[in-house]
């Protein structure tokens, strides 16, 4: 398989997760309507998803590093069919919880080992440059996702999301098993356990992955705040239906696609200058919105314009400082890096959506508010931490 078949099928694996998370936060709304649920409670089939999403990312990396890439992939697609299929036929919010929690850890494995592969075959800057082409592919696909999943539930109900994941799981797991190649190397023995829980370890004692640890968590908790919040406040905020949140939010989409786009046409001004220009516009395009919001201006142009400046720099950013964490990690344990830096991320933006969802919607000055305050958090982490360029890959001995 060439270099762009590849990088096409896994845009698609990575996909799977935020195609599941924006079909289905459309039809939060009426989720909650139909069990009769306050906002806190049909934001825990939210909150619940995003910890089983953190722990499935701490699990397959290891997982794939041990047993193989295309053996992770494959065991997470079916995971992802059997949550659908509980998510489909949930006929209290409790099972509900259950299915999106199943589908969730499921869903994980598809940008973890997607990060692995990437590591396994391209080093360096140029990680960073194949990350951000797939989340080139993968934005354009989520990014349609809102829109179908408001389509879907105002035509068929909210059970229909979980039967188009079904669909699209099982479409991907077959692509997943007729072309996808094994990447992991065979010239070294994979890491045991407790070599794992090492390289685990002793990423956490490293300035610059902890740096880029905190900094992608502040911004991955922007984002899924922000998403998870902004369908409640375009009804109840703004007056507007629930179908309209799914064409605003192609400003997410093509702000954070143009950004990866910027990642290969910035390359020259190398990985630092990237991180510092994105952190930044992300702060002040946050504050920008938040300035709006706090004026008291209604229409969703006046949020959403500057958040897609927000997700641009986002889309900068973003994968300099993942492929920077991950190389941080051994060659041979690039799951482990992938899946350690994910768990981190996941469990600290879980933490913050289940927060701010118990914040009243009635206005957006919460979410913006939060989303203002974790750009200027994020400019601080970066300007207390070590200059960001990659270090040279090692191997476990």
């Amino acid at each position: 398989m060439n270099d762009r078949a590849l990088v096409a099928l896994l845009s698609v694996i990575v996909t799977i997760g935020s195609v599941a998370t924006n079909l289905y936060i459309p039809a939060l709304p009426a989720v909650r309507e139909y069990f009769d649920a306050s906002v806190a409670e049909a934001q825990a089939t939210f909150a619940v998803s995003l910890v089983t999403f953190a722990i499935g990312m701490l699990c397959w990396g290891p997982i794939a590093d041990r047993y193989g890439r295309r053996r992770a992939i494959l065991g997470g697609l079916a995971i992802v069919a059997v949550g659908a299929i509980i998510g489909m036929t949930a006929q209290t919010l409790g099972w509900l919880v259950v299915g999106r929690a199943v589908q969730a850890f499921g869903t994980a494995t598809g940008i973890t080992v997607s990060r692995a592969i990437v590591s396994d075959l391209f080093p360096g800057e140029r990680m960073a440059h194949m990350l951000a082409q797939l989340a080139i592919v993968a934005v354009v696909t989520s990014g349609l996702a809102p829109i179908l999943g408001g389509l879907l539930t105002a035509g068929f109900g909210w059970r229909s999301v979980f039967a188009a994941m079904l669909v699209t799981t099982s479409l991907v797991a077959w692509f997943t098993w007729r072309h996808l190649p094994e990447t992991r190397s065979t010239r070294h023995a994979p890491p045991r356990p407790r070599e794992m829980l090492q390289v685990a370890s002793g990423l956490f004692r490293k300035p610059l992955y902890m740096s880029c640890m905190l900094q992608v968590s502040a911004a991955y908790a922007t984002f899924l705040v922000f998403v998870s919040l902004a369908p409640y406040v375009m009804i109840t905020a703004l007056g507007r239906p629930s179908t309209e949140y799914g064409f605003y939010y192609l400003f997410i989409a093509i702000g954070y696609m143009l950004g990866n786009w910027g990642v290969s046409r910035f390359s020259a001004r190398g990985q630092h200058w990237m991180i510092r220009f994105g952190t930044n516009l992300q702060a002040v395009a946050a504050l920008v919105a938040l300035l709006f919001v706090a004026l008291g201006l209604k229409h969703p142009l006046w949020i959403f314009a500057p958040v897609g400046v927000m997700f641009f720099g986002q889309g900068l950013f973003m994968p300099n400082l993942t492929a920077i964490a991950v190389s941080e990690a051994p060659a041979n344990a690039a799951g482990v890096g992938s899946s350690t830096l994910g768990f981190s991320n996941q469990l600290i933006a879980a933490a913050c959506v289940q927060l701010m969802g118990m914040h009243a919607a009635s206005t957006a000055l919460p979410m913006m508010l939060f989303c203002a305050a974790a750009g200027v958090l994020q400019l601080l982490l970066l300007r207390l931490s070590p200059r960001m360029e990659p270090a040279p890959r090692d191997v476990l001995s």
